[in-house]
């Protein structure tokens, strides 16, 4: 998935990149990384072994109780995979234009977020992250790593780069969380039955619309960031208290760092990064319904609505990074609510394997290649000869 998930954005240092955090080894000419601080940077390196092998001992047992336990309970993958082998060749031919589609839909979020950024640039950094994210446990703190060692390679100063990685991650978690909400709503309002998730959605609109007043009072001006940061510290301090901690106030500190970073991203493109993100959403969506209907699944058994509602809860489901690139926990949810809204237990996990395949494996291939392609431009001097952003003061030429 190209998507930014929750891990991966509460690895921007504290939601301050290198550059705004004073590192002394940015270039204080433009705020860009010096080739000290261009070195591939892994917060989870700096975490105790101990803690490593046991995330990854944790993501194993997660997906083995999932693939291995849970699912076989109610679904039958030899009949999942009779299923996949009847596709016609039409569906074959959609689906895999449909994954094309998807994967170069990616790179549009980064590309409203730093205007800028030349496409296939954007595509390498992408893809590369992708697939870092997707095959290491807790891999989205190392991918973070490529993603400011890959964009600071093409120019982008660390403080740009800090504000596209907030902005998008922000951007993706309030469309996942909004997705589902609107699927009931729809669901609700023509009739369909929502099986219970009236309910969990009136929860969810609650939770963004705090979400939303929080970030309206954010860019509304520096005392209302202040104001927001002091009572989420205030908040924070009085769990501390009972714990016996020490008083913390480093939200202040990290909201008013993120509005100087954001404030004029968000006001100056903040309809172009919600088209790109909505562009990339509805391309991913695409791609699950033709493998839903490829799958044997008619919209009289499950509807267009029901599909959609599906997608949105697997895609929270998978935002909790317990495992790489949510492997089995989407998995287990898109084939359990598939699966409810009537669908067969098999073909609904056909359905599903249909969806991970194409979004799963493509990246990592995809992506080793990209990352040898970068490196062989990155040793050749490529990117610094034609950088995608030039100095303060120069416009982006074509």
């Amino acid at each position: 998935m190209c998507a930014l998930n929750a891990e991966e954005a509460a690895h921007v240092s504290g939601i301050a990149g290198p550059a705004a955090s004073g590192d002394p080894a940015a270039d204080p000419r433009r705020g860009a990384p010096s080739p000290a601080a261009a070195k591939p940077s892994s917060p989870s390196g700096r975490r105790p072994p101990a803690y490593r092998i046991g995330g990854r001992l944790l993501s194993v047992v997660v997906i083995l109780a999932i693939f291995a336990g849970l699912i076989p309970r109610f679904a039958s993958y030899r009949d999942a995979w009779t299923a996949v082998q009847k596709l016609s060749p039409g569906w074959c031919v959609a689906i895999a234009a449909a994954t094309i589609i998807s994967l170069a839909a990616c790179v549009w979020p980064y590309q409203a977020a730093l205007p800028r950024l030349r496409y296939w640039h954007g595509f390498m950094e992408i893809q590369t992250s992708t697939a870092v994210s997707t095959t290491v446990p807790a891999g989205g703190a190392l991918a973070i790593g490529f993603t400011y060692r890959m964009f600071g390679s093409f120019g982008f100063s660390d403080v740009a780069i800090t504000s596209a990685v907030a902005t998008t991650g922000i951007w993706n978690l309030g469309f996942k969380l909004a997705l589902p909400i609107a699927a009931v709503v729809l669901m609700a309002v023509t009739g369909q039955r929502t099986h219970g998730m009236v309910g969990y959605a009136a929860g969810g609109v609650v939770l963004l619309v705090a979400l939303a007043a929080a970030a309206w009072l954010t860019f509304r001006n520096d005392a209302s960031a202040r104001w927001l940061g002091r009572l989420g510290d205030r908040i924070v301090n009085s769990l501390l208290r009972l714990a016996r901690r020490p008083p913390s106030h480093r939200l202040e500190r990290a909201v008013l760092r993120f509005r100087d970073q954001t404030n004029d991203s968000v006001r100056e493109r903040g309809w172009l990064l919600t088209a790109g993100v909505l562009g990339s959403q509805v391309a991913t969506f695409a791609l699950v319904l033709f493998g839903v209907r490829a799958a044997g699944i008619p919209a009289g058994k499950v509807s267009f609505l029901a599909v959609l509602l599906s997608f949105a809860i697997a895609r929270l489901a998978g935002a909790v990074p317990i495992t790489p690139g949510g492997l089995g926990s989407v998995d287990a949810a898109f084939t359990g609510m598939l699966t409810a809204f009537g669908a067969t237990a098999s073909t609904a996990l056909a359905a599903d394997l249909l969806w991970r395949a194409a979004t799963y494996f493509p990246p990592i291939f995809i992506g080793v290649v990209t990352y040898v392609l970068w490196k062989r431009g990155l040793d050749k001097g490529a990117y610094a000869r034609a950088p995608d952003e030039g100095p303060p003061g120069i416009p982006a030429s074509g």
